[in-house]
């Protein structure tokens, strides 16, 4: 049967302009789902950022407090009337301790930006550093110690019968830790020496040029040998800056902070901090292209320092810790 005219010209299928019309709307679409696809994997980027940023700033808050507040744990050792040394610490040699009057290193040393220390490999302008000084925590019979150990230890005697003054051992020789336990049957246990240095590198990875990443790190001293290349804690810190507080009436409480040992008085001498207040800024590790966030951002950090920082692309965040030391403040409380 024939086709008719009618039925012929719905056949005919659809016209240029019809097709570019077509086209056109698919285009939009398009578009329009690729920039809110774009928006959603940029809002997603950010979100990321952030939460690395948090995560390492909630991180190093923990770590320093966990460790600074152990400052001053000199084990079983009497404090009472000890003198307090300010020892260098990049040096090799391991001092201040033992004597008459007995002799301690201070807990926490302080150093400022323009504090030279040798020791720190690629050491980040305008930041702070910080000694810490301590025993470990967990004490050891010295019959395990091995032989050519370089590991210093120090031993202090529960045994009234020993006469040696003071009652402390400060060594790396196992022939050395002779002072008795409490029973006076045996030696006692001795403890490690922990004595460490925290800053902020330029780079995580310094080799050559440098990743550029700025880092929190750790320098130990082991023995008579620091760990080098430093210990990498955290990557994107930025800056650090610590207030120290200072005792001043000897009650055991923090009377006024200062970014560093004053001139005269109590506030001479590191021996006197019982706490600290610890600001640092996280840096996200890449760059926030186009992000309101990424815009030049000023930080007041206590009463170290105002930070300002330019529109890099980088964000960042503040963070503030303040960090008892146990330690030196409870032996005040006691007196």
């Amino acid at each position: 049967m024939a086709t008719t005219l009618p039925t012929r010209r719905r056949q005919r299928g659809v016209t240029l302009v019809e097709l570019m019309v077509g086209l056109t709307l698919g285009l939009v679409v398009t578009a329009a789902m690729l920039v809110l696809f774009a928006n959603a994997s940029a809002h997603g980027q950010d979100i990321a950022r952030a939460g690395v940023q948090i995560e390492n700033g909630r991180y190093v808050s923990e770590l320093l407090r966990e460790d600074v507040r152990l400052a001053g744990f000199y084990g079983e050792t009497s404090v009472a009337g000890a003198l307090y040394t300010q020892p260098d610490p990049c040096s090799l040699a391991p001092a201040g301790w033992g004597g008459t009057p007995l002799t301690l290193p201070a807990s926490v040393q302080g150093y400022r930006p323009a504090d030279l220390l040798p020791c720190l490999d690629h050491r980040k302008a305008g930041t702070d550093a910080v000694a810490v000084r301590r025993l470990g925590i967990t004490a050891i019979d010295p019959a395990t110690i091995a032989a050519g150990n370089t590991q210093y230890y120090v031993q202090y005697s529960f045994c009234v019968q020993d006469v040696a003054t003071p009652r402390l051992v400060f060594s790396n020789d196992r022939a050395a830790f002779t002072l008795r336990n409490r029973a006076c049957t045996g030696p006692n246990t001795v403890r490690p020496y922990v004595s460490r240095i925290y800053y902020v590198s330029e780079c995580n990875e310094c080799a050559g040029a440098g990743d550029g990443v700025p880092t929190l790190k750790r320098v130990d001293l082991v023995g008579t040998a620091l760990t080098l290349p430093p210990t990498a804690l955290a990557e994107g810190i930025d800056t650090l800056r610590v207030e120290y507080g200072f005792d001043i009436d000897g009650d055991g409480s923090p009377d006024t902070y200062l970014p560093t040992i004053g001139a005269l008085g109590p506030t001479a001498a590191w021996s006197n901090v019982v706490s600290l207040k610890v600001h640092f800024v996280t840096r996200s590790l890449d760059k926030a292209v186009g992000s309101n966030l990424a815009t030049a951002q000023e930080f007041d950090l206590g009463g170290t320092a105002v930070i300002a920082t330019v529109a890099d692309g980088y964000t960042r965040r503040a963070y503030s810790s303040a960090i008892r030391l146990i330690n030196p403040s409870s032996a005040r409380e006691a007196q």
